[in-house]
């Protein structure tokens, strides 16, 4: 039995190619299924394609925008080679949706008699509108690892789906949605992602690509734990982990640091989890494990680390562990957005927080979001003045998104805002949507306006202030090495500015 899993290619409104993390998610599928499965069912096979990365350097125009990736005729090429048994298909993102699904066309096209199975974070919240389409067959809800081998096992067995928790599927003319499966409780029971199953080292190459100037090369993705414990009014994670946070411990982590350092000569380490900081305490011990070692390394968590929840004690460890630029996700700047976005965020603790980084030498990065409905100009500048103050070196600023699955599309959904199906209405960017009081498109040139603005007001308000100069910035270039990072730091944020997809 053949299973292919295939991550999509992407389409979106602006000319211009990314490259994305290697497909963690179908690596972890892959590696947990040949080590439960093939190894003891050899004829039990699985592959990885990246229809996505492994596309030409340059984007393709469509009716639909512009798409990255393989063409039809090269994946068609594939699956007539392959001749795959089983297509499982990520389906992560609400905006590239109809790419999942146009692949899972061409796969039922293709190859008739397989099975076409989509899973991922839009696939869970959305798997009764996409069971009814007739290429897809079954939808994974939730955590996949279990859920994929059980399902696996029973076509390979002939037993049929019917005892598969956590699936929506098709039973002839019935579509049957039986029960959730329960979460992995010891994430520790799943093995390392081999990466392996793809060209890894060509991953690594387009490092910085990916990452905001990575100071060691290149960088690799770890994901450390699962799920948060929040339940922010923007974000639908909560749909696929639940509420629950859940862990690796700090042995294993290093384990799988140990392995693509010397398996891959990977130098620096991004940690993208949604919630990096469930545990201060654990932190604190990888921390101490990179120290005791010695691994010269550095280290980076892109999505963000909580300032409410992180402890100046953490912060010092992360410094002393490789951690150079610290991302802080704020996500609100007032009380009432605060209360709005439904995360406890204290704005007092967070200038603390921020002031602390500064004087550890840590380049600071701040993630806010605007754009709620209540918004009027007034409540989005409450936001961009208190995201001004806090000094941080480089600040964004994100439009909330109704994505599928969060509170945020619920209430869009009741107040009659958006239309269920209406796929334009997602996009990676920005919102096509204004708040209650300020057009989308009003909203949106005020967030280029306020990140773009932002460096010029840091240098003449901030670094003219004796106390904030040497206690705050001059650690951060102590150093020939930390001067030339400032150099490229300021080189790579000018550029990153100036292709910002806009609507003008």
């Amino acid at each position: 039995m053949k299973v292919l899993l295939l991550n999509p290619y992407r389409t979106t409104t602006f000319n211009r190619r990314t490259y994305p993390l290697e497909p963690i998610g179908l690596l972890y599928l892959a590696t947990y299924i040949r080590e439960k499965l093939s190894k003891k069912y050899p004829s039990i096979k699985v592959s990885i394609v990246d229809t996505y990365f492994n596309g030409p350097p340059a984007c393709t125009k469509t009716k639909l925008g512009y798409r990255a990736g393989l063409s039809d005729e090269e994946i068609e090429e594939i699956l007539k080679k392959e001749k795959p048994d089983m297509i499982g298909i990520s389906n992560n993102y609400t905006s590239y949706t109809p790419d999942s699904l146009s692949l899972a066309e061409l796969a039922k096209k293709t190859c008739p008699k397989a099975v076409i199975v989509l899973g991922g974070a839009h696939a869970t919240v959305d798997h009764e509108f996409l069971i009814t389409k007739d290429c897809v067959d079954v939808v994974v809800r939730g955590e996949g690892e279990e859920t994929f081998r059980e399902m696996i096992y029973n076509i390979y067995k002939k037993k049929g789906l019917r005892n598969v928790l956590g699936i929506t599927y098709k039973e002839g003319k019935r579509i049957i949605s039986n029960s959730d499966r329960p979460l992995i409780e010891d994430l520790d029971e799943l093995p390392i992602p081999d990466r392996s199953f793809i060209n890894y080292p060509e991953y690594l190459k387009k490092t910085s690509e990916i990452y905001f100037v990575p100071e060691k090369k290149p960088v690799g993705t770890i994901f450390s734990s699962r799920g948060c414990m929040y339940h922010c009014v923007f974000c639908s994670t909560h749909k696929v982990w639940s509420d629950k946070w859940r862990y690796r411990s700090a042995k294993n982590v290093i384990k799988e640091i140990n392995y693509l350092r010397k398996k891959y000569g990977v130098r620096e380490f991004a940690f993208e989890d949604d919630q990096f900081l469930g545990s201060n305490e654990r932190v604190v011990e990888i921390c101490k494990m990179i120290i005791k070692q010695k691994m010269d390394i550095s280290l980076i968590v892109p999505p963000g680390l909580s300032p409410s929840l992180l402890k100046k004690e953490t912060l010092k460890y992360l410094k002393q562990a490789g951690l150079y630029r610290v991302s802080f996700s704020v996500d609100a700047g007032s009380p009432k957005s605060v209360a709005y976005v439904k995360k406890p965020v204290n704005l007092d603790k967070v200038r603390d927080i921020v002031a602390y980084a500064n004087r550890l030498g840590l380049w600071t990065y701040g993630f806010f979001v605007i754009g709620y409905p209540y918004e009027t100009i007034k409540d989005l500048e409450e936001v961009r003045d208190y995201a001004y103050g806090l000094k941080m070196d480089f600040i964004r600023f994100y439009i909330a998104q109704p994505h599928m699955g969060s509170d945020l599309y619920e209430i869009y959904l009741k107040e009659g805002k958006i239309d269920k199906r209406a796929k334009e209405q997602h996009t990676m960017f920005d919102s096509l949507f204004g708040t209650d009081h300020v057009s989308a498109k009003k909203l949106f040139r005020l967030r280029e306006e306020y990140e773009n603005s932002y460096l010029l007001y840091h240098i003449k308000n901030h670094l003219p202030s004796l106390k904030y100069f040497f206690w705050e910035f001059i650690p951060k270039i102590s150093s020939p090495k930390k001067i030339f990072y400032l150099f490229r730091v300021m080189v790579s944020y000018t550029k990153q500015i100036s292709i910002t997809p806009s609507k003008k």
